[in-house]
């Protein structure tokens, strides 16, 4: 299979791709510097199954130039991992103008997959896999000009909670327009990453981190279970916690998708 993952050189993305790398599969990592690649052949042998993509996904021209150059690439997709994400300690812009949680965690995986879909029509049974976080069937319905420009930033269970609830209706919503290409969204649970160990999480929750989060290899297991675990391929647009899919129960209405992505 071709496969694609970003945020594959390190955490949970670093486990998958050494998961599937070890089984035969061509792996394409997307990320966001030259430096990055260096980081991620430290980690993972260099082999002719394996091709670095650099884009800085948070820059809309980077995410389109890339879509290009993977497809020059490759002749077709079998499926994404959408693993890259920030979890940042304030309120940072992207370049047009997007809180940068919700540019990088919701947006840039939309776009992406956008981008790519021709490629994924041309495979056989094609997925997509996002990394979502906990409690996603719980959310409200968003308040869209807040997660563009929130009022008051808050760690994790602010604009991240809310980017990757976006991201999460915004890809059931791909599951709907796009029979062919099986969506799964996946709380992988807290794992210890470098993110969970930033800037961008609550102070009093890092003596828990490192008590009690679990191992990357953990989290990895969880993405790669929906993507070819029986119990889950037959079902698309759904969200997977604690290895059962969970209803979302809000869906993007017309007005809302226009406003999201505009």
């Amino acid at each position: 299979m071709h496969i694609l993952i970003t945020g594959g050189h390190s955490g949970i993305g670093l486990e998958l791709t050494k998961r599937l790398l070890a089984e035969g599969h061509d792996i394409g990592l997307i990320v966001r510097t030259e430096k990055r690649v260096k980081d991620g052949l430290e980690e993972i042998e260099q082999s002719e199954k394996l091709n670095f993509f650099i884009a800085d996904l948070s820059k809309r021209q980077d995410l389109l130039n890339v879509a290009d150059q993977i497809k020059a690439k490759w002749p077709l997709i079998d499926g994404i991992f959408h693993n890259a994400g920030v979890l940042l300690d304030k309120a940072y812009y992207s370049a047009q103008g997007n809180e940068m949680h919700f540019e990088v965690n919701s947006l840039a995986p939309y776009f992406l997959s956008l981008e790519l879909k021709s490629w994924l029509d041309k495979a056989e049974a094609p997925f997509i896999v996002n990394t979502a976080t906990d409690a996603m069937h719980r959310q409200k319905p968003l308040d869209i000009p807040d997660l563009k420009k929130p009022k008051k930033f808050v760690k994790l269970i602010g604009s991240y909670m809310r980017s990757k609830y976006a991201m999460v209706l915004l890809m059931n919503h791909l599951a709907k327009e796009w029979p062919k290409v099986r969506i799964a969204s996946v709380a992988p649970g807290a794992i210890k990453t470098k993110m969970t160990a930033g800037a961008g999480m609550p102070f009093f929750l890092v003596p828990i981190r490192n008590l009690f989060f679990s191992s990357p290899e953990a989290g990895a297991d969880k993405l790669y279970q929906a993507a070819f675990d029986k119990q889950f391929t037959d079902s698309s647009g759904i969200y997977i916690l604690k290895g059962k899919a969970r209803p979302v129960k809000h869906q993007l209405t017309a007005k809302e998708l226009a406003e999201i992505t505009a």
